[in-house]
């Protein structure tokens, strides 16, 4: 099995670990990875960060020509900021297999699914069997940081991974792909995009939208504790590939703030101590049951 992968960063180098910590595992009896010896691809335009992801181990092989990268690839998967994942599709489709299966890891799926989706019905007249597959996901895992030198192969254990198909996805696909996820540790989820989009919107998108804000709002930074290095330690995060985030998902960001500002005017026009212990009790009752469910 040839297994490529775009953009070998945090998410990408650590999907290459974790594969090939599953192909060097004892128990291998399960695993959709046994049948055949695994080769993973590492694709990217800078060669010094690649030639870092093989010298860690996330990768057995590197490339700075895509076409090449992905030329018999039985999976691809493309690691790269949402704004490109699309077009990057497009671009691969012609010089990939036609039963290769691609998908992404991009935080946003509406908008990536649906370009790609209606671009494969324009350009390819073939059936879904004779066709290369698109399978939509988002591995809920990661952090401030993106380089592939924090990349683990432990990064997805009992972390979600969202997948997104539509009714015109290949299942047989979808299935292969969930597996492999599993295999990593992670747990697979399932859900449309629209619904996808509207839920991280106010889990991850808000979040770092308001550590952003935050930040920018404070002075004195001389008299920050662990709770406000806590709450904006996400503000560290790559600018550039966070505005590429909301911006696709502007829409359902947007309603996310006005739910804030509803909330934070709860506590704005709370009258007593009591009100505002009422409001402050029930958010860390949510909490505590979230963290201890988990």
């Amino acid at each position: 099995m040839k297994i490529a992968i775009i953009g070998v960063g945090l998410i990408g180098g650590s999907i290459g670990l974790a594969i090939k910590s599953e192909v060097g595992s004892r128990d291998r009896r399960k695993s959709p990875l046994e049948k055949s010896k695994v080769k993973i691809i590492g694709i990217g335009r800078n060669l010094k960060r690649l030639k870092l992801a093989k010298k860690i181990g996330a990768v057995d092989e590197i490339t700075t020509d895509i076409k090449r990268g992905v030329k018999d690839a039985d999976i691809v998967f493309v690691c790269l900021p949402v704004g490109l994942i699309a077009e990057t599709v497009k671009n691969i489709l012609p010089y990939c297999k036609k039963d290769t299966i691609i998908t992404d890891v991009g935080s946003v799926k509406q908008p990536i699914v649906s370009e790609v989706e209606k671009f494969f019905t324009q350009s390819l007249n073939l059936s879904i069997s004779q066709s290369p597959a698109f399978i939509g996901g988002h591995p809920i895992a990661g952090s401030e940081k993106t380089s592939v030198k924090y990349a683990s192969k432990e990064l997805f254990e009992n972390a979600v991974v969202v997948l997104t198909p539509t009714n015109k996805t290949d299942k047989k696909s979808l299935d292969i792909v969930k597996k492999l996820w599993k295999k990593m540790q992670a747990k697979v989820k399932i859900m449309s995009p629209v619904r996808h989009d509207k839920i991280l919107a106010m889990t991850s998108h808000l979040p770092h939208a308001i550590a952003f804000a935050l930040v920018n709002l404070a002075d004195n930074f001389e008299f920050v504790g662990n709770g406000f290095k806590d709450t904006t330690r996400i503000a560290s995060s790559d600018p550039e590939m966070w505005a590429d985030i909301i911006f696709n998902n502007r829409t359902n960001v947007r309603q996310a703030i006005k739910r804030i500002k509803f909330e934070l005017e709860k506590i704005e026009k709370a009258k007593t101590k009591e009100e505002l212990a009422k409001i402050f009790r029930k958010a860390k009752e949510k909490r505590d049951y979230y963290v201890h469910k988990r």
